[in-house]
C-alpha cells in the first residue's frame, strides 16, 4: 500500500537531499480532488531563479508555455520517462501516470543543466538584460549539474509507481474514470490545456469554447460538471497560483506580477488574491519573508 506520507517523504528526499525540483501535473483535473492536493508540488511552475528570470521576459515566457505544451503532448503519447531540454537550457524528465487508457497526471523532476550552443545563451542574456557572464553565473548557481541520468530515471519511475498505486488503492479515481467514459471528457481536458497555456492572455469563456469547437453554454455545462466550477473561475485560479509563486520566489512588484499573470488591473488582482488566499498579496509575501 502506498501511503500519502510515504510519497511526501520520498518527494522531500528528492527535493531536500538531492536538490531536485518535483512537479505533479494534474492533467485530468482529478488529483486536486484527492489527498494528493496537499502536496505543495501539485501544478506548480518551475521556480528556480534561472527559469524565473527567463519568464520575466514576456516573449520568452510565452514561448516557454507554448513549447511546454508540445513536450507534455509527447509525454502523453508514451508510457516511459521522457527527457527534454528547453530553449533556455533547462532539462526536465517527465513520466505519465496512467490508469488503463486514461492519463491521470504526470510527475517530473526538473532544474537540471542542459547543453545548448553558446550563441543561444548570448542571445538570452540580451533578452533578459544580463551580461553573458551574469547569465552563466545565474545558470550555474540555479541549476543542477553532473547528475547520473540512470539514477534520475529510476527515481522518477519509482515516484510514478508510488503515485499510481496510491491513486488505485486510496482514491475513487478508477471508478470515476470507468463511470465517466462519456461525452465531454475530451472537451474539458482540451479546455483546461488551452487555459493552462494562455491564462496570462486576455482570454474569456467564448475564446476557450471556440478552441474546443463547442458553444459557450455547452462547454460551460460540461466543465462545471467535471470540475465543480466554471471556465472563468479556472482562468482566475491559474492566474492566482502563478502570481502566488511569483510572490514567493521573486522580488517583482505586485503591479508587475498582476500584469504578467494576466489580470486586468492590480486592484482587481489584489481583491481576487485576498478573497482566494485570505491575505493580501503584500501580506502573503511578508509571511513568506520574500521581497523584503
Amino acid at each position: 500500500m502506498a501511503e500519502l506520507k510515504t510519497i511526501q517523504n520520498y518527494i522531500d528526499l528528492l527535493e531536500n537531499r538531492l536538490g531536485w525540483d518535483v512537479i505533479l501535473y494534474d492533467e485530468s483535473g482529478l488529483l486536486s480532488k484527492t489527498e494528493l492536493a496537499t502536496l505543495a508540488q501539485l501544478g506548480k511552475w518551475h521556480t528556480n531563479s534561472y527559469c524565473l528570470k527567463m519568464k520575466g521576459n514576456k516573449r520568452l515566457r510565452t514561448k516557454c508555455v507554448r513549447l511546454k505544451s508540445g513536450f507534455l503532448n509527447r509525454v502523453q503519447a508514451g508510457n516511459g520517462v521522457v527527457k527534454s531540454t528547453c530553449f533556455c537550457g533547462v532539462t526536465e524528465y517527465v513520466v505519465p501516470i496512467r490508469y488503463r487508457e486514461h492519463l491521470i497526471g504526470m510527475v517530473s523532476v526538473t532544474g537540471f543543466c542542459g547543453e545548448l550552443p553558446d550563441r543561444i545563451y548570448r542571445h538570452l542574456s540580451e533578452r533578459v538584460g544580463l551580461s553573458y557572464e551574469e547569465l552563466m553565473e545565474l545558470r550555474a548557481s540555479a541549476l543542477l549539474t553532473g547528475e547520473n541520468e540512470g539514477h534520475v530515471f529510476a527515481a522518477l519511475e519509482m515516484l510514478g509507481k508510488l503515485l499510481l498505486q496510491y491513486v488505485m488503492e486510496e482514491t475513487k479515481i478508477p471508478a470515476m474514470l470507468e463511470d465517466s467514459d462519456c461525452e465531454g471528457n475530451e472537451h474539458v481536458l482540451m479546455a483546461r490545456r488551452y487555459i493552462a497555456q494562455h491564462f496570462s492572455e486576455p482570454i474569456q469563456t467564448e475564446t476557450v469554447a471556440k478552441q474546443c469547437h463547442l458553444s459557450k453554454s455547452h462547454l460551460e455545462h460540461l466543465f462545471c460538471k467535471a470540475m465543480g466550477h466554471g471556465i472563468a473561475e479556472e482562468i482566475r485560479i491559474c492566474r492566482l497560483y502563478y502570481a502566488q509563486e511569483l510572490l514567493c520566489t521573486t522580488d517583482y512588484s505586485i503591479k508587475y506580477i498582476s500584469f504578467i499573470a494576466g489580470f486586468s488591473s492590480s486592484d482587481y488582482f489584489a481583491t481576487a488574491f485576498k478573497k482566494h488566499f485570505c491575505q493580501s498579496p503584500l501580506q502573503y509575501r511578508r509571511s513568506k519573508s520574500i521581497g523584503k
